[in-house]
């Protein structure tokens, strides 16, 4: 826990409330009324009274409690192991509740079967293997259980940086060595997986894949895959 836990501060440059405002600042805009119509279409027909909804990398429990407020007859459960993001967390309603674990290796004590959907956002990047996770997800889907990836993909270095910065920029201004080493740096980790390589590891894990859909202009990925009855 303790390797994830630097691991993931290291990942978000060492500064903790940076971090946690750029995260829960962006939720608004990463849940719009588009990812709400895609819910509905492609993730809410799996979810029977009981079930157990679940959010992994869940920050400090913005998606937890919209799940909870949403599905009064289920418990919506968010998974995270950040202590900043933990120290933050919303006062829930009754039926959603939060659970530390390591998502590199999960632990966490969730029935087999007992779970409709999981979500998984801005968050495989940040693993340095997404095996274990996968494994876990997909023992703990019920059948037609339904797990979501939404998260940065591959993209040429180019791409990279004129989204960060306009393209004469990085040249023809002065930067300082530690803020061009972290840019480099948050490269290699934000181009960790392709889509390809999402996928495979997906259907590896047995899963059926339902959409694989590229956003933000390739940036991101969105896949839907399903657990098969």
């Amino acid at each position: 826990m303790q390797a994830t836990q630097a691991q993931i501060l290291k990942h978000h440059g060492g500064d903790a409330e940076h971090a946690r405002q750029m995260i829960t600042q962006s939720y608004a805009r990463r849940h719009d009324a588009d990812f709400w119509d895609f819910w509905d279409t492609k993730m809410a027909p799996v979810i029977e009274p009981g079930n157990l909804l679940m959010d992994v990398g869940a920050g400090i429990g913005q998606f937890v409690n919209d799940l909870a407020l949403r599905y009064p007859h289920n418990t919506a459960l968010g998974i995270d192991a950040a202590q900043y993001m933990l120290a933050a967390q919303l006062a829930l309603p009754a039926n959603g509740r939060f659970l530390k674990d390591d998502l590199n290796q999960p632990a966490a004590p969730i029935e087999p079967g007992s779970v409709a959907v999981v979500m998984a956002n801005m968050l495989v990047h940040e693993l340095p293997q997404p095996v274990n996770l996968f494994k876990a997800v997909f023992a703990w889907l019920k059948p037609g259980g339904r797990f979501c990836v939404i998260d940065l993909v591959r993209q040429p270095l180019q791409q990279y940086l004129e989204h960060k910065y306009s393209p004469p920029q990085i040249w023809q201004e002065p930067m300082p060595r530690a803020q061009l080493e972290d840019v480099f740096e948050h490269f290699l980790e934000h181009n960790r997986y392709h889509a390809d390589d999402l996928i495979y590891l997906l259907t590896q894990a047995g899963f059926v894949v339902l959409e694989n859909t590229p956003q933000n202009s390739g940036r991101m990925v969105r896949i839907v895959v399903e657990k098969p009855l």
